[in-house]
């Protein structure tokens, strides 16, 4: 499986190396830069159930995410493989399994997809298009640190999947306790 995750990276990353502006400010965003969306909910009374639960979602995440990265403590491409560099940010001093990024832009996104989905104030087709589009940023999130090289495809993907995981059920949680 490593052999392959390598192979793949590498078609990847440079697949996707004409895209690195673009990359660099999806991963920006994925990096806790998009968390700052909290601080209008919190300011909100009407929102501060939603920026509670999505709170307790990020941390959560957060938690689970590092405790797997100590437990599996896998090296990054940028770190193990030759002529592979971090591009853009510079190299990461923690362990690449799984993807931090992957896992918060999952998160918050598929939270908010969720939630969205959920709603009765737009139309069907309004909410079906939110919610693709917050899982479509993302995934591209996601799939810019493989661009930039800090990531393998397997990090990215157990990443996504964990996120997107503990943002769904945070959020069904959420609705259970707020839906009458």
């Amino acid at each position: 499986m490593a052999a392959f995750d390598v192979r793949v990276f590498l078609f990847l990353h440079h697949a996707f190396g004409s895209w690195l502006g673009a990359a660099a400010v999806l991963s920006a965003v994925g990096g806790g830069w998009g968390a700052l969306g909290l601080v209008p909910l919190w300011a909100t009374p009407r929102f501060r159930g939603v920026a509670r639960a999505l709170s307790y979602v990020l941390v959560t995440n957060a938690l689970f995410v590092f405790g797997l990265k100590r437990m599996v403590a896998r090296a990054r491409p940028c770190n193990c493989l030759p002529d592979v560099h971090a591009l853009v940010f510079g190299t990461p001093t923690d362990f690449s399994f799984p993807s931090g990024h992957a896992a918060g832009s999952f998160a918050f996104c598929v939270f908010f997809a969720v939630l969205l989905w959920k709603a009765d104030r737009f139309g069907r087709q309004a909410r079906g298009l939110g919610a693709f589009a917050l899982v479509l940023l993302a995934l591209g999130v996601a799939l810019s640190r493989i661009a930039l090289g800090v990531h393998f495809p397997g990090d990215v993907l157990a990443g996504s999947i964990i996120g997107a995981t503990i943002g769904g059920v945070g959020a069904q949680l959420h609705l259970r306790r707020t839906t009458p």
